[in-house]
C-alpha cells in the first residue's frame, strides 16, 4: 500500500518554529554521476557519485519573519517537514529533515484582489529523515 502523505495533515518548520501563511514546499536532491568505462569494453564496469545537492523553493502569503531574517544575515536554518500517514498499525509520523539551509534569493508577486506571496529559493547540505 502506498504511503499517502497529505498537506492537511503535515507541519512545516524552520529552526523549530511553524511556517505561518505556507503555501507550499519542494524540493529536489541531485547527486552527479560519472561512469567509469573499462579499455576495450562497451559498458560501464561502475559508477562514481558526487556532492550531492538539494536545492528548493518555499512558497507562502506575504513573508515569512524567520526566512527574511536568515536572508538578509546569510544565516543557516533547518527544515522539517512532519507529515502523518496512515500505516497497518495506525497512524505513523513520516519525518524529512533538511540540515545547514541557506536561503539564496526570494521573489515577491502582488496580484489585483490577492495578497502577497514570497517565493525563498534555498539550498541544504543534506536531507534525511525518513
Amino acid at each position: 500500500m502506498p504511503r499517502i502523505l497529505s498537506a492537511n495533515r503535515s507541519k512545516v518548520l524552520i529552526d523549530g518554529e511553524p511556517v505561518e501563511g505556507l503555501q507550499d514546499i519542494s524540493f529536489v536532491t541531485e547527486r552527479p554521476t560519472l561512469d567509469i568505462a573499462a579499455i576495450g569494453e562497451a559498458e560501464r564496469i561502475g559508477v562514481v557519485f558526487g556532492t550531492t545537492r538539494v536545492i528548493g523553493v518555499i512558497k507562502a502569503r506575504s513573508t515569512v519573519p524567520a526566512l527574511e531574517v536568515k536572508f538578509a544575515a546569510g544565516q543557516p536554518f533547518q527544515i522539517v517537514i512532519s507529515t502523518q500517514v496512515d500505516g497497518e498499525d495506525g497512524p505513523e509520523e513520516n519525518v524529512i529533515s533538511l540540515q545547514e539551509c541557506y536561503a539564496h534569493g526570494k521573489r515577491f508577486a502582488l496580484g489585483v484582489g490577492g495578497v502577497g506571496e514570497t517565493l525563498y529559493d534555498f539550498s541544504a547540505t543534506r536531507e534525511g529523515g525518513g
